[in-house]
């Protein structure tokens, strides 16, 4: 995890401590000296490189577009041109108000959403689902969740960050939650195409996603439930830190977690998770 106690200027991102913490994170996961070359070990020039990032409308905050276009310029310094990459979630519609100028095919960094347009044939839970044509038609993909509470789920993080990339989530909450967030991050083209997991924990998301706490951190991880499994543990210091109790939100997210580590998705239990923080600034 990186933290950098500078990101923040008033209600302003900063574009150094973001690069800082980006090849902070990137070469300390890789085991490089130099972020380029970290970034070029993961995504090659010819590649499609898909950004999922989350932009609901009906919440107030979301995955902070300073920290995505910081990754868009590590990618194209890494060689990778940038027609080549597209910022995506759900809906078109919903970008702008999140602070992303969608560009479906004009110069420079793509940003759009699936907008209906989804490959059919997959299946969870005994449902036919389709998955968005952007991550069926990129290489490699980045996800870049924020980090959130949920009512059904505890939290929000990167896998269920996935629930923008399928046409039916609304068909996959309340009972169906557990195995619905397992059995989408176990679908083939999402576990083989996501290359790298960049958590978004710049502003903790509170109950009904109009409130947050300041954060100052980022999350780097090729392990999805690793990756999530560390979110919980931030998002319950958030909560006991303001004098919450987190019992229920660990008791709701751990139970998806360990549905997603029994399939072979990643690991669930902090004591065998190495991670390490870095602080910066």
């Amino acid at each position: 995890m990186q933290v950098h106690a500078g990101v923040w200027d008033g209600d302003s991102l900063m574009e150094d401590p973001l690069r800082q913490m980006l090849n902070a994170a990137i070469t300390g996961l890789t085991g490089q000296n130099d972020a380029v070359q970290a970034w070029a070990s993961l995504f090659s020039p010819g590649e499609q490189i898909a950004i999922k990032v989350n932009v609901l409308s009906i919440s107030s905050y979301w995955t902070h577009a300073p920290l995505v276009m910081a990754i868009t310029e590590q990618l194209q310094q890494a060689g990778v041109p940038a027609e080549q990459i597209v910022i995506f979630d759900y809906s078109s519609r919903e970008l702008p108000n999140a602070g992303y100028t969608v560009n479906k095919d004009g110069p420079g960094v793509r940003c759009y959403g699936t907008d209906g347009d989804s490959a059919s044939g997959w299946t969870m839970i005994d449902t036919e689902v389709g998955l968005s044509n952007i991550l069926m038609d990129c290489d490699a993909l980045i996800n870049v969740p924020i980090l959130k509470q949920h009512d059904w789920s505890g939290i929000s993080f990167a896998m269920k960050n996935h629930y923008g990339t399928f046409t039916k989530p609304s068909s996959f909450h309340g009972e169906r939650i557990v195995r619905g967030i397992a059995e989408l991050n176990a679908l083939p083209p999402i576990k083989e195409r996501t290359r790298l997991i960049v958590g978004d924990a710049l502003s903790i998301v509170k109950t009904g996603w109009r409130d947050a706490t300041r954060g100052d951190s980022i999350l780097m991880s090729f392990d999805p439930v690793a990756h999530d499994t560390v979110g919980l543990q931030l998002y319950s210091h958030m909560v006991e830190a303001e004098g919450g109790n987190p019992a229920g939100a660990t008791e709701q997210a751990s139970a998806w977690l360990n549905a997603s580590a029994e399939l072979g998705l990643g690991v669930s239990n902090m004591d065998d998770i190495e991670w390490m923080d870095v602080l910066l600034g």
